[in-house]
């Protein structure tokens, strides 16, 4: 089951990345580049707009160590069961990381990003979350519209993300039933039974999703700055700078380094 998740969720990831480099390359710049508002900084800076925003990746260094740590000792060939006392060890390690999977700012905001722009909506500069209607608002704008136009990304979501679930853990409401081989859970939307096998495989949907795509994205980045050239036609930033996109390869000390960097454009 591991290998065949890996490769459905990588053709997925390919898919949709190349689809949104075709759709509009400087919004796929963007997106590799983690391009962010940060108000204020115009008076000093030229613009709000910065590029190389590493503060999410920072507050997700930490969890994203501890599940692949987790993968590693737990995943490492195939055939992984929950058996005896270690099932409610495993499975509510495993609850722990899908919840913060789907409450990672950055991992959404790279799915909402990602689908925009192949759904012909460009970056998504501002309000990249929605702040009600969480969960409805990621399945009518991200889920539904990715799989109506036959993206892989749409069903790979369908398969991995089911807030009810999230929801039960967070509010610990939740019972691991290890005879019946089920997990109850009681949301507000109603009690419901999922069995280990379904929940392990949302998991690690969930998972090599978010791992996977990381990678992906860094890779793209790396590929793109080391050309050390201008990436991107001028275009215009939100608060109306005219701008480019260049990569740059540095080196301090013995580490490479691959960045973007936004360039000032003058008026025509």
């Amino acid at each position: 089951m591991i290998n065949e998740i890996q490769k459905e969720v990588c053709d997925a990831i390919e898919e949709i990345f190349e689809a949104a480099s075709e759709a509009d390359y400087i919004a796929f710049i963007l997106f590799l580049g983690r391009a962010e508002i940060m108000q204020g900084l115009k008076s000093h800076c030229l613009t709000d707009c910065v590029i190389e925003y590493m503060w999410d990746i920072y507050l997700d260094e930490s969890r994203v160590k501890y599940y692949l740590s987790y993968l590693r000792k737990n995943y490492s060939k195939e055939g992984y069961i929950y058996q005896d006392d270690n099932a409610i060890n495993s499975i509510t390690s495993e609850l722990t990381i899908y919840s913060q999977i789907w409450d990672s700012d950055y991992f959404m905001k790279s799915i909402y990003r990602l689908s925009a722009i192949v759904l012909g909506q460009g970056y998504l500069w501002n309000d990249v979350l929605p702040t009600k209607q969480v969960h409805k608002h990621f399945c009518e704008n991200v889920i539904i519209p990715l799989k109506q136009k036959g993206f892989k990304l749409g069903f790979i979501l369908d398969k991995s993300y089911k807030p009810s679930m999230r929801n039960a853990f967070a509010h610990s409401k939740y019972n691991i039933a290890l005879d019946e081989r089920q997990i109850l859970i009681c949301p507000r939307s109603g009690s419901e039974y999922i069995t280990f096998d379904s929940f392990q495989a949302r998991f690690l949907y969930s998972v090599f999703l978010m791992n996977r795509m990381e990678n992906y994205q860094e890779t793209a980045h790396n590929y793109a700055a080391n050309k050390g050239t201008i990436l991107t036609e001028p275009f215009f930033t939100p608060d109306g700078v005219r701008v480019q996109i260049c990569g740059k390869k540095l080196k301090i000390g013995n580490k490479n380094f691959s960045e973007f960097r936004l360039i000032p454009v003058k008026n025509d």
